[in-house]
């Protein structure tokens, strides 16, 4: 079949997520627990936060604030203290994060997803990150269904620049227009995509209206979109 469109992935927030089971367990420990729809819900507006104060751009850098956000998003009682939050990201989170990369989480289905998709359009990915983004799809069975992964420290060029968004197309020897990028921070993947004209497409699960792209609840809503 001849793809004539493209869909390009986020890597951080879109098809990988922070360690849901190592979060759930260590809360569990202080009596506290959540679900992953909560878990979900709390990092879509630590995303929303990130993007109003224009923090950390790359997947690496973005982890410590990111986390501090998304406790102080789930609103645990004993997590009320901002020491509390600030302790536990520095004493127990970022040290697993270097050894066992945080974002490590990958939703059921997604792969299936993926399968899916792939016979309709050709997948991509476009990742700020630290040189690993290849490995880390390719540890987490996501390689094979994308005809390449661009990793903005390989490349010398990072989102929102739309350099980065370009290369994929000429990658993918399509024009813009005909590709769509899915991304989880609104200045960074909607301004940088639409800049270089592509349809973005947002994942936000508090489904905040955009004026200048589609916004999704997760990225499962992609098989029920009408992609023109």
């Amino acid at each position: 079949m001849h793809r004539s469109q493209a869909i390009i992935f986020d890597l951080g927030g879109t098809l990988l997520y922070p360690d849901f089971p190592f979060l759930q367990t260590i809360l569990k420990q202080g009596g506290q627990a959540i679900t992953q729809n909560q878990f979900l819900l709390a990092l879509s507006k630590a995303s929303n936060r990130i993007d109003t104060y224009r923090q950390a751009t790359t997947d690496a850098s973005r982890v410590p604030v990111y986390i501090k956000y998304l406790l102080e998003e789930l609103q645990v009682e004993d997590l009320q203290e901002s020491e509390k939050i600030e302790e536990l990201v520095q004493q127990v989170i970022l040290p697993r994060h270097q050894t066992v990369n945080f974002w490590n989480y990958l939703l059921e289905g997604t792969l299936a997803l993926l399968d899916t998709l792939q016979k309709t359009y050709k997948l991509a990915m476009i990742s700020n990150s630290d040189g690993r983004a290849a490995a880390k799809a390719a540890q987490y069975g996501l390689a094979p269904y994308l005809d390449f992964i661009i990793d903005s420290h390989v490349v010398g060029v990072e989102k929102p620049d739309p350099q980065i968004f370009l290369l994929a197309c000429q990658r993918l020897g399509l024009p813009a227009r005909n590709c769509y990028y899915v991304g989880d921070i609104y200045s960074i993947d909607v301004v940088g995509a639409r800049k270089a004209g592509l349809h973005p497409i947002l994942i936000d699960m508090t489904l905040t209206p955009r004026e200048d792209c589609r916004v999704i609840s997760s990225i499962f809503d992609l098989q029920h979109l009408s992609l023109p």
